[in-house]
């Protein structure tokens, strides 16, 4: 849950659809995205000439355990060149306020499944949930699973997910940042 906390996700799922993605860019958007790089809240002009280009919405999911690996609803990821396109189909998630569209995806012994056993809190798996360009990986399927390698007393999980908005090849600045900023106006120390 944005902002919140969510259990593990055990249904096999990406996070955007081919038309839900840059629906969901727009009402990004529309609700003000901060562009580091142009020091600024994005205009709905500067969404829509982005969004003309190629752009990618990117998964990084890590532990945030200090004491555990992740031994318990690991997270798995799908290599998209196993999945046929026929194994996919679409579901609607219904908020409040808008209505999202994933993908989920039909069983396939072809399906070539990923994961890091005993993923520890400085490793991360980063990954995409959709990209513009057809010409390459767009659609990462991904799921927690119960690892029959886990022990029965194994911790619970403690992650965390971060999705970013990637633009590539965005068009010039006008006029270059001199620092990054803050989206209250200060600069930006980073980490």
């Amino acid at each position: 849950a944005a902002g919140g906390s969510a259990a593990p996700v055990p249904r096999v799922h990406c996070d955007y659809t081919a038309s839900g993605a840059p629906r969901r860019l727009q009402q990004l958007g529309a609700e003000g995205i901060y562009s580091r790089l142009r020091g600024r809240v994005l205009t709905p002009e500067d969404v829509e000439e982005l969004a003309a280009g190629r752009f990618a919405f990117i998964n990084v999911w890590r532990s945030i355990d200090d004491s555990h690996p992740v031994m318990q609803q690991p997270l798995a990821v799908c290599d998209e060149k196993s999945v046929a396109e026929e194994d996919r189909f679409t579901y609607e998630l219904r908020f409040p306020d808008r209505t999202g569209e994933n993908y989920s995806l039909r069983h396939s012994r072809a399906h070539r499944w990923y994961y890091f056993p005993r993923q520890t809190k400085d490793e991360c798996l980063v990954f995409k949930v959709y990209d513009k360009r057809e010409d390459g990986p767009r659609f990462v399927f991904h799921t927690a699973f119960s690892d029959p390698s886990s022990p029965a007393d194994a911790p619970p999980r403690r992650s965390i997910e971060v999705r970013a908005i990637a633009f590539f090849d965005p068009p010039e600045l006008e006029e270059p940042v001199d620092a990054m900023r803050t989206a209250h106006g200060e600069p930006f120390a980073g980490r």
